[in-house]
């Protein structure tokens, strides 16, 4: 066994800060690392911890887990270190090239739209570096951030790899961040999230009733199937609204639409949330899997029992209503709109 070798504490806050910077670890795989009692790294932590510095993403009693504030994985997810280089030296690649050739700095968004649609369009090199669907689409497994710049060397990308890169910044410069977001909506098996940004948030900021009933029932048809976990809250959901839309009464209508509104932003984070981890899985390494459901189950089942709080109260209210106070002719018509849906 190896000899501990007595440092002073700002060296193993230090060593430690340095092992969480490859992806969150436990205690065990830090202490082992920098060759120092559990105890100890257990302490250190805890100063970590209180100074910001780190964050514990799991304690039970098999198992503490921590990553960096800063870590620039999306939720500290344990993507190996490949992985993580890879995807943040294209991000910073990108962000050279977007500064040299315009003179501004990109947003987040241009950046990860940028990247995925370079990496589908390269070749086997890039094609390594994982593509997520999130919240606003298909991005990367890390977020950008300036302040790493120098942590991450930029690629030595082909001369057709800077061809490319060029000409999308030339295509991306001109839109803003929404329309870049409905361009990769619009390919092939994002079919869910065009109907959600083009069609269904457009309608719920508008006041035709019946188009967002519609939108809805549209939506639902796109509904990834993969997305166990979140379709029986989806499916609720849609029920709940498209009854509430159906209020014969204007005013109590209108009273609804807020409700709904607020509930569909919660429910779409929830869905993404669990898009994410979905796509996510398969770039975990066996060794980490353990450690990702964790990670999973933390942060995906809290905002379950959240989103079904309030859907709960919503099925509460539906049930509550007379039936007499129901457009019964305005929900045969959404089952017929339905139905066309479907054969199409």
């Amino acid at each position: 066994m190896a000899s501990i070798i007595k440092k002073n504490p700002e060296e193993i806050k230090s060593e430690i800060l340095n092992q969480l910077r490859s992806g969150p670890k436990t205690t065990t795989e830090i202490g082992e690392a920098i060759n120092s009692n559990w105890l100890t790294i257990e302490k250190f932590l805890r100063e970590l911890k209180d100074q910001g510095l780190v964050i514990e993403l799991v304690s039970s009693p098999k198992m503490k887990v921590y990553r960096r504030t800063d870590d620039l994985a999306f939720y500290g997810l344990p993507f190996s270190e490949s992985i993580r280089n890879k995807s943040c030296s294209l991000l910073f690649t990108i962000a050279d090239k977007w500064q040299s050739e315009t003179k501004t700095t990109p947003s987040r968004t241009m950046l990860q739209k940028i990247a995925v649609e370079l990496i589908e369009k390269s070749d086997k090199q890039l094609n390594e570096i994982p593509i997520l669907k999130f919240h606003y689409g298909q991005t990367l497994a890390v977020r950008y951030d300036e302040s790493f710049k120098q942590e991450y060397k930029l690629l030595n990308l082909t001369s057709e790899q800077n061809i490319l890169l060029l000409s999308l910044i030339e295509k991306y410069r001109k839109m803003s961040s929404g329309r870049a977001q409905i361009e990769q909506y619009k390919k092939e098996g994002m079919e869910f999230y065009y109907e959600k940004e083009a069609n269904v948030i457009k309608g719920l900021c508008a006041t035709n009733l019946k188009n967002i009933e519609n939108n809805l029932l549209r939506l639902s048809i796109y509904y990834p199937v993969e997305l166990e976990n979140t379709f029986e809250l989806f499916d609720k959901f849609i029920y709940c609204s498209i009854v509430l839309l159906n209020l014969s009464n204007e005013k109590d209508k209108q009273e609804s639409l807020n409700k709904i509104k607020e509930t569909f932003y919660l429910l779409w984070d929830t869905i993404t949330t669990n898009y994410f981890f979905y796509d996510s899985e398969k770039h975990i390494l066996p060794e980490k899997k353990e450690l990702f459901n964790q990670i999973k189950s933390n942060i995906l089942n809290s905002k379950i029992a959240n989103l079904s709080s309030v859907i709960e109260d919503m099925e509460s209210e539906v049930n509550s209503i007379n039936p007499e106070k129901i457009s019964k002719f305005d929900l045969e018509k959404s089952q017929e709109f339905l139905h066309e849906l479907l054969e199409d």
